[in-house]
């Protein structure tokens, strides 16, 4: 899945969250200076989500079964995004590995998602 289809989604699955507040793409939000991500109102706050990918030059939708998130989640916003896509019910995605349970002194806010065509975003909290 490309950035762009992957922000479309996303911006979509926030609308519906009951949880989330406002959610639109960080150009709407006014942003200038990344052409792909959300921002969403959560907790009251505006919470930003850059998005960039890793694909072939060539999309091609490949789908499984539904992708189920084992494990925690995450804190904060993270979190929020993991459980939302997990929940999605798409059969496009492979994996999902949230960047701040990694091990390691190199700790950030974000998420990787992996999609059953190789391709892979990469969300990173702002």
């Amino acid at each position: 899945m490309r950035p762009q289809r992957f922000q479309d989604f996303v911006v979509r699955l926030a609308s519906e969250d009951p949880s989330a507040g406002q959610a639109k793409t960080l150009k709407d939000a006014g942003d200038t200076k990344r052409p792909c991500g959300l921002s969403v109102t959560l907790g009251g706050r505006d919470v930003r989500f850059q998005i960039v990918g890793k694909f072939e030059q060539t999309e091609t939708t490949v789908e499984g079964d539904p992708f189920t998130l084992e494990g925690p989640l995450a804190e904060g916003p993270e979190g929020w995004l993991a459980g939302l896509l997990s929940a999605s019910g798409s059969r496009e995605i492979a994996g999902i590995d949230q960047w701040s349970l990694r091990e390691g002194k190199d700790r950030r806010d974000g998420l990787t998602v992996a999609f059953r065509s190789g391709a892979e975003v990469y969300v990173r909290l702002l």
